[in-house]
């Protein structure tokens, strides 16, 4: 009984910390990027990191899309006070 009990919070701690992956078209709908657009950027080895879970479904990590939108954000801001 005590493994039963003590394997719980365990179990929990492991689901927090578990990636988020996205589609190719979450991706789309939460940048606006297109999809088209995201499939050359896979073709060129640019854009964000992506990775084919399986034969053929691809797929972004959050946290990696994230860090690649902020590196846009970094290398393109105009203006602004200095």
């Amino acid at each position: 009984m005590g493994n039963s009990q003590s394997s719980g919070p365990v179990s929990i701690a492991l689901i927090k910390d578990v990636e988020k992956y996205l589609t190719t078209k979450q991706v789309n709908e939460m940048t606006g990027i297109p999809v088209g657009t995201l499939r050359y950027f896979r073709h060129c080895n640019t854009g964000p990191e992506s990775m084919v879970l399986g034969r053929k479904r691809v797929v972004y990590k959050l946290s990696k899309l994230n860090e690649w939108l902020v590196a846009q954000e970094s290398n393109s801001v105009r203006g602004g006070v200095s």
